[in-house]
């Protein structure tokens, strides 16, 4: 098992039974901490405690029977063989009340995921595919993708499902048998052509004459740094779904992934227009004048 502390460090532990107890004294953790930092054979610990060899040899004998040491290799030394041993774990703990163990959060792949995420998590695997914009110039606009805040998202799904390579796929490479996947598109229509093949059916698509964002729920439209987040039904296959994280740029794509860090309960209450719609747009803002979107705002 894994000790956690509280700025995320671990170390492999073992659980200590009654009996391994009984065994612990001053002088056998002592031969503990040393046998942790390397395998070593009685001699050498009894030379660097201070102890005599045969004393050392039957502290080790009792570690050993409590579990808690094991024979690692033999050594020659002055025409003798000697035993090495080292320490079966890191770190020991005694279990008070064993009633009480729970998940580990950041580990844990049991947990339930968002409802913004739990069409795409099956038995603790990513059931989908992500797909990207082509880094080349590709499709009508011959646009490069650049969606690189994607990385946040798939470290998002981690902490509730593995996957099977491949996890993305670029939109050049997208086959008639992938689209009928659960998918996760990411980028607009310029940039990514599944986004454009599906934009006509989003309830906040993306107007080609115009390049703004336009909402079909609330008849607005918006502009410059805009990203809208959607769940909706695939359109290639039912049963399967569809989350859009895209804006009119990579700025309105990475202020749609920051909101879904930074307002995740927000996304998940629906559009303000129709609750039951899982729609929403947003508008990115650079805070600190770095040049990288930092903060966000629910437009819709």
């Amino acid at each position: 098992m894994k000790i956690l502390r509280e700025d995320n460090m671990e170390l492999n532990c073992a659980l200590l039974e009654n009996k391994a107890l009984g065994a612990l004294s001053e002088d056998r953790l002592r031969i503990l901490e040393l046998l942790a930092k390397e395998p070593m054979y009685p001699a050498q610990v009894a030379k660097i405690i201070g102890m005599q060899v045969q004393t050392v040899y039957y502290h080790v004998r009792l570690l050993e029977k409590a579990g808690l040491v094991e024979f690692r290799d033999y050594e020659e030394k002055q025409g003798a063989v000697a035993k090495k041993y080292s320490a079966k774990s890191d770190s020991i703990a005694v279990v008070l009340n064993s009633s009480k163990w729970k998940p580990h959060a950041g580990k844990s792949k049991s947990r339930e995921p968002p409802k913004l995420l739990a069409p795409f998590v099956h038995d603790g695997y990513f059931d989908g595919k992500i797909v990207l914009g082509s880094p080349d110039p590709h499709g009508k606009y011959r646009s490069r993708g650049s969606e690189l805040c994607m990385v946040e998202v798939a470290m998002l799904l981690g902490q509730h499902a593995s996957f099977s390579f491949p996890l993305y796929l670029l939109d050049t490479e997208v086959k008639e048998t992938d689209k009928k996947q659960n998918l996760i598109l990411a980028g607009g229509p310029k940039v990514n052509m599944l986004v454009a093949e599906i934009n006509n059916a989003l309830p906040i698509n993306f107007k080609e004459e115009t390049f703004d964002i336009f909402s079909n729920l609330s008849g607005k439209r918006y502009g410059e740094n805009a990203g809208v987040i959607e769940l909706v039904d695939n359109p290639f296959a039912k049963g399967s779904k569809i989350l859009l994280i895209g804006g009119l740029n990579y700025h309105g794509t990475r202020a749609a992934v920051l909101s879904i860090f930074r307002k995740m309960k927000e996304i998940e209450a629906g559009n303000a227009f129709k609750p039951s719609v899982l729609a929403k747009v947003v508008e990115g803002y650079d805070e600190n004048g770095d040049g990288v979107v930092d903060a966000i705002e629910i437009l819709e």
